[in-house]
């Protein structure tokens, strides 16, 4: 005789394995930035914190600065059809940015995290915020890095001035927005178009650094480009052990006819 199990019973198992089941989900969607902030261990202040879930609706920043995160497929103009600029150039605010890398057919516009938090009041130095400021920039910078590509506040504006201009993005599934950025090589170009010029870059160097190591995303002595990504990018886990840090030097810049 088959003794069918009561209804409270099949509801509660049923719970459990969608609980079950939304938990595994959530683990395989979750992106890095950096790594995990621990106010039990002052070492984790000096790393790029864990992620965090998505904040679509905090009204801390400001929705224009957020770009739509998609390659935009334009006709990218040669350098033939660009008058090269000779001056110094130093950008004083943030304007919107796209980037292009024509070695991995890559073409993204680049969000700001500029109203993640007040430098004026936390300083400009995440691996040292404090436990409660360090969530606040994680929660509403991983709600950005979503969407695509993000360019740090920290970090320098283009420019022909010495500076580090730092964007970081997601390389694992679902986004695959810098999955391909390992298969650059020395010398590739990089554009990066803002304020109406074009800033290209070379590639210099592809480093794998562990996930608390900050020194790449440091100033520089020169104009330079550098990129933060997972690594590996294919790896089984949610919060990728390293970092794949891409430096590219500037090397020429052109005006972008209006």
């Amino acid at each position: 005789m088959v003794i069918d199990k009561p209804l409270y019973i099949k509801t509660f198992t049923a719970i459990i394995l969608l609980g079950a089941t939304l938990i595994t989900l959530a683990l395989l969607m979750a992106g890095c930035a950096g790594a995990g902030y621990n106010d039990r261990n002052e070492e984790m202040q000096k790393t790029a914190g864990e992620c965090s879930g998505e904040l679509d609706t905090d009204p801390f920043f400001c929705k224009d600065d957020i770009q739509d995160g998609t390659k935009s497929n334009s006709d990218i103009l040669s350098k033939e059809q660009l008058e090269p600029v000779k001056t110094d150039i130093q950008l004083s605010r943030w304007k919107p940015m796209k980037l292009i890398i024509p070695a991995i057919n890559l073409e993204y516009k680049v969000a700001s995290d500029r109203h993640s938090y007040d430098p004026e009041l936390t300083g400009n130095e995440p691996w040292k915020f404090s436990s409660e400021d360090y969530n606040n920039w994680i929660r509403v910078l991983m709600s950005l890095l979503n969407k695509g590509p993000v360019h740090y506040q920290f970090s320098a504006l283009p420019g022909t001035q010495a500076g580090n201009v730092v964007i970081a993005g997601h390389s694992p599934s679902p986004w695959y927005h810098f999955y391909d950025l390992d298969s650059l090589s020395k010398g590739d170009e990089i554009f990066l178009e803002t304020a109406g010029y074009r800033f290209v870059y070379r590639v210099q160097d592809l480093k794998i650094v562990d996930k608390y190591d900050w020194s790449p995303l440091f100033e520089t002595d020169y104009p330079a480009i550098t990129f933060q990504t997972c690594h590996p990018k294919d790896y089984a886990g949610y919060d990728h052990p390293e970092r794949l840090m891409v430096r590219a030097s500037l090397d020429e810049v052109y005006l972008l006819a209006e």
